[in-house]
């Protein structure tokens, strides 16, 4: 009796012993997993981009449910106009968590670069349903800008406005609610909404001064060379400022 006692305890002892083993070797797999992606992160941030990528494929062939890590090269690969690659990493995080917010909100971002404006209106509907979503004003622009492409200008303006309700100081959403205002024929509150981006952005906003140029140039309001003239300041060597000497130099 004894005996078989003893042999109860050994054999459970070493069950024990190989499950503690077990679970010891799966947690050191799991931290060196996290290092990996700890890496890739670390990369990406000092701009050693070919480096990063290495790690956060290595994250996600060791843990294919590593959402971040699908994230982070999502995000890589839109920055390098790689876009297929970029929707197929951002779509698998998704895929892992459909409720990783900041995953939506960048496949969206990427649909609008793409010009696939209907997909992008997907995305940005599904955010708006989110309560716990800590950015609605910028689902709303989004969405806004998906439905000013789509011509739909009416329901792009009233985005536009819940935008600007959410976060008044938001200048991009005025300045589009600028370009929508236009389209539906509505001058005065156009210039009026391009006027209030370059009051809240005065320094760092090119495009609305190029709107409110033209506006002015087209009704024979003053002002319009000066608004060209600060457009072609702020972004001396973008099309936007190019554009803007051109039509200086036919004033």
């Amino acid at each position: 009796m004894k005996s078989q006692i003893l042999l109860l305890f050994i054999l459970f002892s070493l069950v024990s012993s190989c499950g503690a083993a077990q679970k010891k070797k799966e947690n050191d797999y799991k931290k060196q997993t996290q290092w990996h992606y700890q890496m890739g992160a670390s990369y990406f941030e000092s701009h050693e981009i070919p480096l990063a990528i290495k790690e956060l494929l290595t994250t996600v062939e060791r843990d294919p449910k590593h959402e971040k890590a699908f994230h982070l090269l999502g995000f890589i690969y839109m920055g390098r106009r790689n876009y297929a690659k970029s929707e197929t990493y951002f779509s698998k995080a998704l895929e892992i968590n459909s409720k990783f917010h900041i995953a939506r909100n960048n496949l969206g971002t990427l649909y609008l670069a793409m010009e696939r404006w209907r997909d992008a209106k997907v995305e940005f509907e599904q955010l708006l349903e989110e309560a716990l979503y800590p950015t609605h004003e910028l689902a709303h622009n989004n969405l806004g800008w998906a439905q000013y492409n789509l011509r739909k200008y009416r329901e792009a303006a009233e985005h536009f406005k819940m935008a600007i309700f959410l976060k008044p100081g938001m200048c991009l959403a005025h300045n589009n609610l600028g370009l929508a205002n236009q389209k539906l024929g509505y001058r005065t509150e156009a210039l009026r909404e391009w006027e209030e981006a370059i009051r809240l952005c005065p320094t760092n906003y090119a495009e609305p001064h190029f709107h409110a140029g033209k506006a002015k140039q087209e009704t024979g309001t003053p002002g319009a060379i000066q608004h060209f003239e600060k457009c072609s300041e702020l972004e001396p060597m973008s099309n936007l400022g190019r554009r803007c000497r051109e039509y200086l130099g036919a004033l």
